[in-house]
């Protein structure tokens, strides 16, 4: 027996059963938070949610372009989402290395596949933190309540805003400075020494992936509309200092998978500063089910049109650029 083909069921059982064990672990919670809920609110944000996940997987044959390959978005779409669906699996790279592997069934070099990865991942970095940044600038209380835990409980959050520039310099120049620390990042750049980048796909990319960054935060502040309705003074700049928090958060836990758990920790943390903790956690609970609840969906539709094509993800001319 073909290896390949045992492996590919067994691999496609762990990417829908592991996601489908976490929203059973996790359904008394957020069964408990949609009691009273509008249901009409939270089944829009599922919607939204299964858009966000098929759109943001579109992204990557832009990334691609960029990068002096062209794919076609339905080819980058489906191979995206089934390879995604992989990062449930112990160690939280699977996700990405399994592009990497089935890159060349799309015509697509390993090589350019992985310099894709680096490129989409500081761009997804830079497009999330730039949600959070503003988020935090704008929403103030959660940005206080930050300063004040770092400079003491008798600290005036005011006289603390250097912190934030000065963390900045520092990180940079750690990045500089520290030898170990520089060709770490060095080799995980490597990959993106390819010939053939152009400007304006990337920029495209990042533009979508920052819009895409504010519809998601713009879905998290409707979920908690929808649950407690008006009597929460919740915004959207509280909504994406939380939302693009608790990603970078969860992005930088190594060996997470998916950041399970620790994004929840964020979301809850950001959340307690409007509402009561137990509800916080509800909600942060709720988020993670409606998302894994809604990366199935994604996959499902994408292994249904294949089933009904009779054909596995097509193969897409990739010119790569001399």
């Amino acid at each position: 027996m073909n290896i390949k083909k045992a492996i590919k069921p067994v691999l496609l059982a762990c990417a829908i059963g592991l996601p489908l064990s976490i929203l059973w672990k996790n359904l008394p919670e957020v069964l408990s938070a949609a009691k009273g809920a509008n249901y009409g609110l939270v089944a829009m944000v599922l919607l939204g949610l299964v858009a966000y996940t098929i759109i943001n997987a579109s992204v990557w044959s832009e990334v691609l372009r960029g990068l002096g390959c062209g794919v076609s978005r339905l080819t980058a779409t489906r191979t995206w989402i089934e390879c995604e669906a992989m990062k449930w699996l112990p160690g939280g790279i699977w996700g990405y290395a399994s592009r990497v592997v089935k890159a060349p069934a799309i015509g697509v070099p390993k090589a350019i596949a992985g310099a894709s990865l680096v490129a989409e991942l500081l761009i997804t970095i830079m497009a999330w933190a730039v949600l959070g940044g503003v988020g935090l600038l704008l929403d103030g209380k959660i940005l206080d309540e930050l300063l004040i835990k770092l400079g003491g409980e008798n600290a005036d959050a005011g006289s603390l805003y250097w912190i934030i520039p000065v963390a900045g310099a520092a990180i940079g120049a750690a990045l500089v400075a520290i030898k170990p620390v520089r060709s770490a990042v060095l080799k995980r750049l490597a990959p993106l020494r390819v010939h053939g980048w152009s400007a304006l796909p990337l920029l495209r990319s990042f533009l979508a992936y920052l819009g895409l960054c504010v519809f998601h935060a713009f879905m998290l502040m409707l979920l908690v509309k929808a649950v407690f309705s008006d009597s929460v003074d919740f915004s959207f700049a509280t909504a994406s200092a939380a939302d693009g928090g608790a990603w970078l958060i969860g992005f930088f836990a190594i060996g997470v998978p998916g950041g399970i758990g620790v994004r929840e920790a964020g979301i809850a943390w950001f959340l307690a500063n409007y509402l009561p903790l137990p509800d916080a956690i509800a909600i942060a609970v709720m988020w993670r089910a409606l998302q894994i609840f809604a990366e199935l969906l994604a996959l499902g539709g994408s292994l249904l049109i294949g089933h009904l094509s009779h054909q596995e993800i097509p193969v897409s001319e990739c010119e790569v650029a001399k």
